[in-house]
């Protein structure tokens, strides 16, 4: 019986388990996910020089793994071992969790290795409760000139329970949007919907290339984000609840900009 195997890789190339070299050594081939996120220092070279014995190691844009699959499939049906290796975890904010479907129904087996997720890392990093998150969503660029006001919606509904919000920043041509488009969009959102979800008094936690050496998490209120100087994508967001308990208030004090 072949495998599918989904293997998170973490933030970066520190964060790699031995468990996920080990199922990578003992494929056949490896599909690098270069859509679902980005890290500041895995690559295919990375990966390659990770593993115990030379494998195949290809780049998989959302086309291949969403919608050509079947290329995939048609490997597993010839006996060979296939890994999908994700930046983070290959099922938190991901659409994999369809491909083990599919995996499962032609009658194959599948491995999941989970790995340091962003989403995980943010709220450890942003010194708020982890109880009080509510759904993340992604902040996209316009199509034809228009603004999927989703995260606006998203915002107004966590905001009515008390609740954080996490944006993740979408990619386009293997770059991703930077805190400050992102902001952009979620002003321009606010003129469109006109709820008074958001307001540029409001405080805001920025992560700036999370995994990295060079990592940062700060905060402060959304006007200033125009005016800070930013290291390099990747970055995420975090809303807090208007709402925070006195040791969360504590926290944010801390990732403060001086």
């Amino acid at each position: 019986m072949s495998l599918l195997k989904l293997i998170g890789l973490g933030l970066s190339s520190k964060f790699i388990t031995q468990k996920a070299i080990d199922e990578l050594s003992t494929s056949d081939f490896i599909y690098l996910d270069s859509y679902t996120s980005l890290s500041c220092d895995i690559n295919e070279e990375t990966v390659s020089t990770l593993l115990k014995k030379e494998v195949p190691i290809y780049r998989a844009n959302r086309t291949l793994l969403e919608n050509n699959f079947k290329n995939i499939l048609s490997l597993l049906d010839e006996g060979k071992n296939v890994a999908i290796a994700t930046i983070g975890d290959p099922m938190i904010a991901t659409t994999h969790s369809s491909l083990v479907s599919e995996v499962k129904n032609r009658g194959h087996g599948y491995i999941i290795v989970p790995g340091v997720s962003v989403h995980c890392y943010i709220i450890s990093k942003s010194l708020l409760s982890s109880y009080r998150f509510g759904k993340s969503v992604t902040i996209v660029y316009p199509f034809d000139n228009k603004v999927d006001t989703t995260p606006y919606k998203t915002l107004k509904e966590n905001q009515e329970r008390n609740l954080h919000t996490i944006f993740y920043l979408d990619i386009r041509d293997n770059t991703p949007m930077n805190a400050v488009e992102a902001i952009n969009l979620l002003i321009k959102m606010e003129e469109i919907e006109r709820k008074n979800v958001l307001s540029l008094d409001d405080p805001i936690i920025i992560g700036e290339r999370l995994g990295c050496e060079d990592e940062e998490v700060v905060a402060m209120k959304v006007h200033e984000v125009f005016d800070y100087k930013f290291k390099p994508q990747p970055h995420i967001i975090v809303y807090p609840s208007k709402s925070l308990h006195f040791m969360e208030l504590e926290g944010l004090k801390c990732l403060m900009k001086k």
